[in-house]
């Protein structure tokens, strides 16, 4: 296994590239007033949802979920970075592919929705026994505006069906327990969906980076092993397939952060893990390994053929050996 010093000493290493530097230039200027969120907590999401619950209710007929997230949402909820970057004016179509804007704009969309969602069950959940005629005909319009666009692709039909008849037909004693179900419903819906997309889009600059780690790793390569248990050399040809695709034969784990590359191989003889960096422009990996059967020592790799795209004389992974 990788010792802890030889493993700090990797990523001692690492430059962490700097995403929103290249973009600031083009974004659209923050809004004020930003609360930062802990890493280690979620935000408080039903807090923001009755902050912001007017412009949520008026989605999306009355408004643009991406530009209530660009502008609200996404600083509120500890998302600058992503906001800054939707926002960004000018960028190419290799640069968008590069930050994955495609990802993001889905995703904070679907955010928005899943929180426009929740402001919904806040508001039917208020409604009480004391609720007026406006106060619940303001409720039926909103589900009526939001129907289609909160049932396009989830199961939420049913629920905010039942939810409509509850508020106009129940006497206002038994209302409560007429939509409980439904307000559940949509409200569990809501929350996964709430959760799942912000730690993607709270990941978002770690997953590029491992993109442009793994693009640049993509290829073959020739690697010259020498074992210290044993004083065996071996050469070795090992194949990186392309970001999104899976080698017959594959890492369990790769980390690339800057010119440093952190390799975990699983086999049936044990594991092993070698720490690599990047030199000669890229055409070079030179480090050590170590493994679970007591081996360790140096590894030289050289480039010897660029990325394969997918069905274009892709050339058979070579079967990685423990060393």
């Amino acid at each position: 296994m990788l010792n802890h010093p030889v493993r700090r000493l990797l990523i001692a290493c690492c430059v962490a590239t700097s995403l929103a530097a290249g973009i600031a230039a083009g974004a659209d200027e923050p809004p004020p007033q930003v609360q930062p969120t802990l890493a280690d907590r979620l935000p408080a999401f039903q807090d923001l949802v009755r902050v912001t619950a007017a412009p949520l209710a008026a989605l999306p007929t009355q408004g643009d979920p991406l530009s209530l997230f660009k502008a609200v949402i996404g600083p509120q909820l500890g998302l600058q970075d992503v906001a800054l970057t939707l926002g960004a004016k000018g960028l190419t179509a290799a640069m968008s592919q590069e930050l994955m804007i495609s990802d993001l704009t889905r995703s904070a969309k679907e955010l928005v929705r899943g929180l426009a969602a929740l402001q919904l069950t806040q508001a039917a959940r208020d409604l009480g026994t004391s609720a007026g005629t406006e106060q619940r005909d303001g409720v039926q319009r909103q589900i009526d505006a939001q129907r289609a666009w909160l049932t396009e692709g989830t199961a939420l039909e049913p629920a905010l069906h039942q939810l409509l008849l509850g508020i106009k037909d129940s006497p206002p004693q038994d209302m409560t327990v007429s939509i409980n179900g439904a307000i559940a419903h949509i409200e569990t819906w809501a929350m996964d969906t709430v959760h799942r997309e912000w730690f993607r889009l709270y990941n978002w600059k770690d997953q590029v980076r491992q993109q442009r780690g793994l693009a640049r790793l993509c290829g073959t390569w020739q690697w010259s092993i020498h074992n210290h248990q044993n004083h065996r050399e071996e050469k070795t040809s090992v194949i990186f397939a392309p970001p999104g695709t899976v080698a017959s034969i594959s890492p369990a784990e790769i980390t690339v952060l800057g010119d440093s590359v952190y390799l975990r191989w699983e086999t049936r003889a044990g594991v092993q893990e070698d720490s690599l960096l990047f030199s000669a422009e890229g055409q070079r990996l030179e480090g050590t390994f170590v493994n679970t059967a007591g081996g360790w020592g140096s590894i030289t790799g050289k480039r010897t053929a660029t990325c394969f795209k997918n069905g274009g004389g892709q050339p058979a992974p070579a079967q990685r050996r423990h060393h």
